[in-house]
């Protein structure tokens, strides 16, 4: 792929403009939204569909879409944007292609408000707030969102609380549809990604955010989003 990897951080979303076209089969707690060049295809659950605009489900196995991405997003799923996503394009499925009249993106000149403003006119309103929760688990969401447990433990969580273990990891799952411990790797995760992108290196970054090791962080980078940081971080130096 041609152009420079960069990565934008919304309030509820991620926006990636990748340099890599292959990864591994993976899956992760976040939506996805893939903006084409063109029609991208994508296997999921069995099917096959074809479209510019991809959106698939969190929690689903899947590889990149064949054909030539411009950008793509990683969407909050305890996020309104989520919500917007779900009921007016998934519908229940895991996965949907969209045919939307678009012009080609040139992938070297793609900026964040160019970006944020193809996402506004596909999906409308997005409001950057979190669903209607529960207080207690928005207020834990609000904390971790703010990287204020990077490298907790549910049990520690549990603890400074004052729940126990388990009725937390059930409330959590049942509020936000997702596991306690997943939504905490997601934000260390992107922690880390947040200070190599402004320039730290990837141990200090890595270190802070709980991972035992740099190859901890990229073990865990493969199994999220299917290739490894430093993969991503040497076809930055080929740019």
């Amino acid at each position: 792929m041609h152009g420079q990897f960069k990565l934008f951080f919304e309030k509820t979303y991620i926006i990636v403009v990748p340099t890599f076209k292959d990864t591994l089969v993976h899956h992760h707690n976040m939506l996805h939204v893939f903006f084409g060049n063109g029609d991208l295809k994508l296997s999921a659950c069995g099917k096959e569909i074809c479209g510019n605009v991809i959106i698939l489900e969190n929690d689903i196995e899947h590889k990149a879409p064949d054909g030539e991405i411009a950008f793509f997003l990683f969407v909050d799923p305890t996020s309104h944007f989520a919500e917007v996503l779900r009921e007016k394009f998934l519908k229940g499925e895991p996965a949907v292609a969209v045919n939307l009249p678009q012009a080609t993106f040139d992938k070297a000149s793609l900026a964040e408000e160019s970006i944020k403003k193809t996402v506004f006119d596909f999906a409308g309103v997005v409001q950057l707030s979190k669903l209607n929760l529960d207080e207690r688990i928005l207020q834990i969401l609000n904390n971790i969102d703010d990287f204020k447990h990077l490298g907790s433990r549910v049990s520690e969580l549990a603890d400074k609380y004052s729940y126990s273990e388990s009725y937390l990891t059930h409330l959590f799952k049942s509020e936000t549809g997702i596991a306690l411990k997943s939504y905490l790797l997601m934000r260390q995760f992107e922690y880390v990604w947040r200070e190599v992108m402004k320039g730290r290196s990837l141990t200090d970054a890595s270190m802070d955010a709980g991972f035992s090791s740099p190859s901890h962080f990229s073990d865990v980078c493969r199994k999220l989003i299917g290739i490894s940081v430093t993969k991503v971080l040497e076809s930055q130096k080929t740019q």
